[in-house]
């Protein structure tokens, strides 16, 4: 064979290698494993709404990876534009005023209103889709002892207006580096000038810091089962400063576009999660320290959603 000729057929041979390896061009799947990467941030409760999203999933044949403890909301949303992830569990209210940074207003307390604006938005600007609402709202709460409230009569937020600066309070990181919705914001908005201690921590160690008097005030989220397991009183949020935060998947539009039978898959989560039902599990998994893994498949199992 002349030597032009076998260059060309090495060409050809090398050219159709390639195609037959070629992966979807999405998010971060690939075709011919369907294997898919999700995310989830760094506590219990979307450990576990995205363990459930994974083992819908595997029993149809998908292969899963789950990152966990993305360190705040912008930092899955960043992993998913980047294409590094195909799907993350979140919250309207998070995303409402972190990565859309709207303002919280009166006309902004309808929990439809801002579903409805937060998936219109991510579908727009980020080419994302916002599952309808899985069931419940976990909103931020603030919490203090059950006995520390009757000492001090404390039934609102606005009860703690006067002994603020005498007082210490923890909250994650989010919440206390956020506009919008976070620490400075609920400050101003209450007419709180300050507490007298104020700091960033870990939700495992921020309950027990409550629940132990080492603080004060915790600003919490309200389907944690340790709120009910630690004896801690939620204050009524008489201002109404929080938004709604109704839970949801987004996903990556480029693999609900090449696995389009996802959305049928994962439909059974839609609204199946109250209050309760997510409290119940969350303390599962914080409270009698079960592994999240198993409290997912589990619930899977129990509501009959495979076999």
């Amino acid at each position: 064979m002349p030597k032009s000729k076998k260059i060309l057929a090495v060409l050809v041979v090398g050219f159709m290698l390639s195609m037959s390896v070629v992966v979807f061009t999405g998010c971060d799947g690939d075709e011919d494993t369907k294997s898919l990467t999700f995310g989830s941030s760094n506590f219990s409760e979307p450990w576990i709404l995205v363990e459930i999203a994974k083992v819908l999933l595997e029993d149809e044949g998908f292969e899963i990876e789950h990152i966990r403890n993305f360190q705040g909301a912008s930092v899955e949303h960043e992993a998913m534009v980047a294409g590094d992830t195909d799907l993350y569990m979140s919250w309207t209210g998070t995303q409402f005023t972190g990565i859309l940074g709207k303002e919280v207003t009166d006309e902004w307390m309808d929990r439809d209103k801002v579903y409805d604006y937060v998936k219109e938005q991510f579908a727009q600007e980020y080419d994302q889709t916002w599952s309808p609402p899985l069931g419940f709202n976990n909103t931020y709460a603030i919490a203090v002892r059950e006995d520390f409230a009757e000492e001090h009569n404390l039934e609102t937020v606005s009860d703690l207006r006067d002994m603020a600066d005498d007082l210490s309070i923890g909250m994650d990181t989010t919440f206390m580096d956020r506009a919008g919705d976070g620490y400075s914001d609920f400050l101003e908005h209450y007419d709180i000038e300050e507490f007298g201690w104020a700091d960033s921590m870990e939700y495992g160690i921020l309950y027990r810091a409550v629940a132990e008097g080492d603080i004060d005030v915790g600003v919490a989220y309200s389907t944690d089962g340790r709120i009910v397991a630690m004896d801690l009183t939620i204050l009524e949020d008489d201002r109404e400063f929080f938004p709604p935060y109704d839970g949801a998947l987004v996903m990556c539009n480029d693999m609900l576009e090449e696995y389009p039978e996802i959305e049928d898959t994962l439909s059974v989560m839609w609204g199946a999660f109250d209050e309760e039902t997510m409290g119940a599990l969350n303390a599962e998994v914080d409270v009698e320290e079960r592994e999240y893994d198993e409290v997912a498949r589990e619930f899977v199992e129990e509501m009959g959603w495979i076999d």
